[in-house]
């Protein structure tokens, strides 16, 4: 190799080696599937650059130091809020750090309050500085503090506070037709600030009373606008018996959310509200739902959920009330209050007497109390109902003491206690426990023993004398059981059981039974008179028996000693053995009987159909199998109702004497606290008419609310042809007015019939 040729490649490599010094080191690297990350001196990671972990890609700083804290925000009032600026300064710092990522604003109750980084009021995103406005709704004193947050979510140290408070209305901010209507929330105007006469009920419109929603019954001007403004297929229609209800007709090719917003109304995070409504639905509408909801938006309107009270319509052609309770989210400064049809394609369905009300007391969380329109809720502390005393919905009661329940009533009526005292009657299942006790044996009624002896020697001679009342409704065994030794064998002991009534009895006074006993040996034995009679046939009231002996046919000088010794007493005693039994024996020689015996029978029916009756004529479908009796309002009149029972029952009662008819009611409500009269009477329809009628007869017994009971009414159902009964008191007095379950419900009707045959 020549010296020129070393020469020439020296310098070829020296221009190489100063082109690889001047260019890009890495402009032919990359980064596959990968990340490159960047470390500080002390080794800390502060950027992630290339393919991150969630598969994102970019730079992502991480770990970056604490922001300087902003400096002091400026606050201008402004007509219900703030504007709140940073300049863009901070206050221990030249200038911005370069991974600023926004400034939080803050507004506080006290000076010294620490801000919470995770619920700031607002949030300034320019670094140079911004201002911000913040609707507050209130007009006391706040704090403003700022802090800066970092890309790596660092917060800085907040910035000094600034106190301040939003600015009220005042006349200059207010223009000739500026507000208008819909502009004025319910009680932001109170009548301190309006000239007497200067506004009247139907230019405004507010809620009425507690309730929210103006014009609840939907008869004036307010929501005749709204039906007028939502056009088809929003009209007006009778309504729920009396006045206006709101229609919608829901024809269309596609399922569709008919809504009718009623009112807009400031409501706070976490209120409750107790919805109601009528509605009526036609036969062929197909829809969802029906209901009354709250549409919960925030201060910018943004809907942020929706409290709704509903239903599928599966009773068309009557009206049925919606109730429940709904709950704002957080978030929530308003709610619309509308009506709905829900994927609706057609039909019809119409509201009417809507409510709004608001729920007083905490809403959530340990033992607290909530009183609304529908009644009161008490809650223990874990914050499950211990008493619900509401309307509509199901009701019941747990008492405490020392944190242990001590008695419950739960929703379906039944009652637990520790001790249960009754001052008046206490029955079971409808029927006095009296009386149920009185369908079994009562035992003794009367007893006496005899340890000494008498003695007669021919003539009748009086032995013990026993009193007691007898009850008509009762059979009664009468028992005298002693020894008897003759003086000698032959002859008989007569037995005689006298009755003196309410007098003194003697040997003369009639005679009740006679039992003979043979005296074929001349020792004792034991000798028995025994007889079985009903109260009715003894007569009621005080018997004074009396038992008597003689010895007849033995021999001259015979005579008997009757008696009882301490180690074998003699025995006088009546015993009640049951409620009074008919006579159902008959004659039969032993040749066979063409005729069946005589049984007693006692039977329950179940009511197969039952409804109530307007002006004690037509029936209303309203009430359903309900019972109503009694005058309430002009309206409906006086009510009466008809509770018919099985085909069964004439089959049976065919050829049959009725011992007793019962019948069993349930009445859940009077117009009374005290309770109220029922006036039964018997009808003879075999299923339910279409126009009431009933018999004359009538028989008026006394209810309490909620009460249950069995009823005697043999005296208006006594004959055969009878099939049901009827609550007719036919008066307008409001002693008559009350509600009994029907058909259907808990705690139906039911009949009792006790017959012969």
């Amino acid at each position: 190799m020549t010296t020129f040729d070393i020469g020439a490649r020296l310098a070829a490599i020296e221009a190489k080696l100063a082109r690889l010094q001047r260019a890009s080191r890495l402009s032919h690297a990359s980064l596959e599937d990968g990340a490159l990350e960047v470390y500080d001196a002390g080794g800390s990671l502060r950027a992630v650059v290339g393919q991150q972990a969630d598969g994102t890609s970019g730079v992502i700083a991480v770990n970056g130091p604490r922001p300087p804290a902003p400096a002091p925000a400026q606050a201008t009032p402004v007509l219900g809020g703030l504007r709140i600026t940073w300049n863009g300064d901070f206050a221990d710092a030249d200038a911005a750090p370069l991974d600023l990522s926004r400034v939080q604003v803050h507004l506080l109750t006290r000076p010294d309050g620490e801000p919470d980084v995770m619920a700031p009021a607002a949030t300034i995103e320019a670094a140079s500085g911004a201002s911000v406005t913040i609707a507050t709704g209130y007009y006391q004193d706040v704090w403003v503090r700022l802090i800066a947050v970092n890309t790596s979510g660092t917060p800085s140290l907040p910035s000094p506070a600034v106190r301040t408070a939003a600015r009220r209305a005042s006349a200059g901010d207010v223009g000739n037709g500026a507000i208008q209507q819909g502009h004025i929330a319910v009680g932001a105007i109170t009548t301190s600030h309006l000239a007497v006469g200067s506004v009247t009920p139907d230019q405004i419109a507010v809620g009425q009373g507690t309730n929210l929603i103006p014009d609840p019954g939907f008869e004036g001007a307010v929501i005749a606008t709204a039906v007028a403004a939502a056009g088809a297929p929003w009209s007006l229609t009778p309504g729920n018996r009396t006045g206006v209800a709101v229609r919608v007709d829901c024809r269309t090719e596609t399922p569709t959310y008919f809504t009718l917003p009623l009112v807009t109304v400031p409501v706070l995070a976490g209120t409750q509200l107790h919805l109601a409504v009528d509605v009526l639905t036609s036969e062929d509408l197909d829809a969802s739902a029906v209901k009354i909801l709250a549409r919960w938006e925030n201060s910018a309107g943004v809907a942020l959920g929706y409290g709704v009270v509903e239903t599928a319509p599966t009773q068309p052609g009557m009206w049925q009330r919606l109730t429940g309770q709904v709950a704002a989210p957080q978030g929530t400064t308003r709610a619309v209050l509308a009506l709905e049809a829900s994927a609706a394609t057609k039909g019809w369905c119409a509201f009417d007497n809507s409510e709004a009300h608001t729920i007083f007391g905490r809403v959530i969380g340990g033992a607290r109390a909530e009183l609304g329109p529908d009644g009161l809720r008490l809650f223990d502390e874990y914050g499950d109902t211990a008493i619900a005393l509401v309307t509509g919905a199901a009701q019941y009661l747990t008492l405490r003491s020392g944190g242990q329940a001590v008695a419950t009533v739960d929703t379906d009526g039944n009652a637990h206690f520790g001790d249960v005292d009754v001052a008046g009657d206490l029955t079971v299942g409808g029927d006095p426990v009296a009386a149920l006790l009185g369908q079994h044996a009562r035992g003794l009624v009367a007893v006496d023993y005899q340890s000494s002896s008498v003695r007669t020697a021919g003539g009748e001679y009086g032995c013990v004398e026993l009193a007691f009342d007898a009850d008509p409704a009762r059979m009664y065994r009468l028992i005298f059981d002693a020894i008897v030794n003759p003086s000698a064998p032959g002859g008989e002991v007569q037995l005689r059981l006298r009755d003196g009534g309410a007098s003194a009895p003697t040997v003369t006074s009639p005679q009740l039974q006679l039992a003979t006993h043979h005296l074929a040996i001349g020792n004792s034995k034991r000798v028995r008179l025994e007889l079985v009679r009903s109260g009715r046939v003894l007569g009621a009231g005080l018997h004074r028996l009396l038992v008597t002996f003689q010895n007849e046919y033995g021999p001259a000088g015979q005579y008997v000693d009757l008696y009882g010794a301490a180690n074998s007493h003699g025995l006088f005693y009546v015993e009640d053995v049951g409620p009074y039994l008919r006579e159902t024996g008959r004659r039969n020689t032993g040749g066979g009987s063409t005729e069946p015996p005589l049984r007693t029978y006692t039977k329950t029916y179940a009511a197969t159909w039952s409804g109530t009756y307007s002006h004690r004529s037509g029936y209303n479908a309203y009430w359903g199998n309900g019972l109503v009796q009694g005058f309430y309002s002009n309206n409906n009149g006086v009510h009466a109702a008809l509770v018919g029972f099985p085909a069964q029952l004439a089959a049976d009662l065919a050829g049959a004497t009725i011992e007793r008819a019962e019948v069993y009611l349930y009445f859940e409500h009077w117009y009374s606290a005290s309770g109220g009269t029922a006036v039964i009477r018997a009808h003879s329809h075999a299923s339910r008419p279409a126009k009431f009628s009933s018999d004359t007869e009538g028989k008026s017994l006394r209810w309490r609310r909620n009460q249950g009971q069995w009823v005697d009414i043999t005296t208006v159902f006594d004959s055969t042809r009878w099939r049901g009964i009827a609550l007719d008191p036919n008066a307008t007095s409001r002693t008559f007015y009350g509600r009994a379950r029907g058909v259907g419900q808990t705690y139906p009707p039911k009949l009792r019939i006790t017959y012969t045959k």
